[in-house]
């Protein structure tokens, strides 16, 4: 299912965004350091395929890449996102104690911040899973670097009849589900959701490990689907399995029905 469209705002940052990166890709070249994509991808945290989508505008930018962008690069999340820079802002102003200022260099690196809720969006904390092999129950770590919390359109929360306090945010890890997820992508499950249906993608814990995986049925038995032809099914009898919840959100997909 296809990715919602940014909006003109979002392509605006990324249009920024790109110029700033070209800019520094020039001063890397000046000081002989890489600047290269790949170099670049490795010092942001994120592969080379999601930092081209972030700067062709192919995903939105959100708070937690744009800090990292704006500390790689020298400066302010306010240099490409005015828009994220305002969120920032509020964010600091809720995690600091009263009467602490917070300059723009703080602004531009900030990550320990504290969920809001407006009128348009609801936020869902971000987390890492706690998994052992054989085990159906999971425990969950906050993260903090990418504002510990992402915001989802309160609209896909309602279509979805969704309890927002109940679902949590995982990034997701390895190639196997590209080009729909990537590595570091971030996706909202439901962890009360963990009734398999024929094609509905899923977070689940396969030996131990965290892995977002389509499911599908076939002659009475379930595979661990991937959506990149290079990683072939897995027979869900093959290891210790289980669900953690379905998968029912991506940022700027709603990720409900059959592939």
């Amino acid at each position: 299912m296809p990715a919602l469209p940014l909006t003109p705002a979002q392509l605006d940052d990324a249009a920024r965004l790109k110029q700033r990166f070209v800019e520094w890709q020039k001063r890397q070249k000046d000081a002989g350091q890489p600047a290269s994509q790949e170099a670049a991808g490795e010092l942001l945290g994120f592969n080379q395929s999601a930092l081209s989508q972030y700067l062709n505008g192919r995903i939105p930018l959100n708070v937690g890449a744009a800090t990292r962008f704006a500390s790689v690069m020298g400066c302010t999340v306010a240099d490409f996102s005015p828009r994220l820079q305002e969120q920032l802002s509020d964010y600091v102003s809720a995690a600091m104690p009263d009467g602490v200022a917070a300059n723009d260099g703080v602004l531009a690196r900030a990550r320990r911040v504290l969920p809001w809720e407006d009128s348009d969006t609801v936020g869902v904390r971000l987390v890492t899973l706690k998994l052992r092999a054989g085990v159906t129950r999971f425990g969950t770590e906050p993260v903090v670097e990418d504002s510990g919390s992402i915001r989802i359109p309160r609209a896909d929360i309602e279509r979805g009849k969704l309890n927002p306090d109940k679902l949590i945010a995982i990034q997701v890890r390895g190639q196997s589900m590209e080009p729909l997820m990537f590595e570091d992508d971030v996706i909202v499950i439901d962890p009360t959701d963990k009734k398999l249906v024929n094609r509905e993608l899923y977070a689940l814990n396969f030996d131990g490990d965290c892995c977002v995986k389509q499911m599908v049925k076939r002659n009475g038995e379930w595979y661990l689907h991937s959506v990149n032809p290079d990683f072939g099914p897995v027979n869900a009898r093959s290891g210790e399995f289980s669900v953690i919840g379905r998968v029912v959100y991506q940022p700027g997909r709603s990720l409900r029905g059959r592939l």
